[in-house]
């Protein structure tokens, strides 16, 4: 028998034991409830009573100042110039700034008392329905390394999307459907696909992005003439010499992740359709929603797509506009 040195050794039990999980992975049935799989449902550790979780981030809307967020103090400070006691953080700080009020009233709304801007006539109405965080603070003044703060945490970007963690921890409730899904505009937000990425957790953990027009995941239909028998012999194949693949290199999981996203697009045939159809709701819920109408018709729909795919058991929804 030939000698086998302690790091060959460790060598040979990781690659079995990655082949294995690898296998094991791939075992699993459609549905999440009998999954094995990374996105499966995961216990948590406090009950609660939030399942999903719809992130309306609305680039270049008004400013918390303008909103639920009054500074009293502004209103004495309006047009007097700004300064950091000579710190500047960025280029873009550079020549004068002032300070500005804002042009809205506020007045408090509801049981809680709730502050809001006067310009929000319908949802004030909610006031004790909505919980108002006022904790946020941001080190950068830079469109981009803003919008990953605001979504990774980071202004230098890298690190994983609140829906990835979210997504990490809880896993998804339907199989069929990605549990971590991204409306985004005709052209990507400041900064890019990294505003929804995994990070360093693995990459089974990204978003999906449902494309605003046309589409919206390109290839999902298979071509004419193929099918799903086919497609799913073919997928058999893909996954038993990928498997073979993954056994040499376990410490990579983004060939997972890939046969994962096979998988989940052969499923998603029969899901996503269904999903992302709005012609069977109601007028009066298109007319609630703004479809039809043509400054809130983009943005309305993208909002009741979301509402539709929790629903269906999306764990995360990110909206932008």
């Amino acid at each position: 028998m030939p000698h086998i040195n302690r790091r060959e050794s460790m060598f040979r039990i990781g690659t079995s034991l990655g082949s294995v999980a690898f296998a094991s992975l791939l075992a699993g049935d459609t549905r999440a409830t009998e999954s094995v799989g990374p996105l499966a449902p995961k216990p948590v550790h406090i009950p609660a009573k939030a399942k999903n979780c719809i992130f309306l981030t609305m680039t270049g809307g008004p400013s918390h100042i303008d909103t639920f967020d009054p500074k009293p103090a502004l209103n004495k400070l309006h047009l007097q110039e700004f300064t950091r006691s000579g710190e500047t953080k960025s280029a873009m700080e550079s020549g004068k700034r002032y300070y500005v009020q804002s042009p809205f009233s506020f007045h408090q709304h509801g049981d809680s008392g709730a502050p809001m801007a006067d310009n929000w006539h319908h949802l004030s109405r909610v006031a004790d329905d909505l919980c108002f965080f006022r904790g946020c603070q941001v080190d950068s003044v830079n469109h981009p390394t803003a919008m990953y703060q605001l979504n990774c945490g980071n202004r230098f970007g890298g690190d994983p999307a609140l829906g990835a963690w979210v997504t990490y921890g809880l896993g998804t409730e339907n199989a069929n459907l990605p549990g971590y899904v991204v409306l985004p505009e005709v052209s990507d937000p400041q900064g890019g696909a990294p505003n929804w990425g995994n990070g360093y957790l693995p990459a089974f953990y990204q978003a999906t992005p449902l494309r605003p027009m046309g589409s919206p995941i390109l290839n999902l239909s298979p071509p004419p003439g193929v099918t799903a028998n086919r497609q799913r012999s073919n997928l058999d194949l893909l996954k038993s010499m990928n498997e073979q693949h993954a056994g040499l290199h376990p410490q990579h999981d983004e060939l997972a992740a890939r046969l994962e996203s096979y998988e989940l697009a052969f499923r998603m045939q029969s899901e996503i359709p269904d999903a992302i159809n709005l012609s069977e709701e109601s007028q009066q819920t298109l007319d609630s929603y703004g479809v039809g109408q043509s400054t809130t018709d983009a943005f309305g729909r993208k909002c009741l797509l979301a509402r539709k795919l929790v629903e269906k058991g999306v764990r995360f929804v990110q909206v932008y506009t």
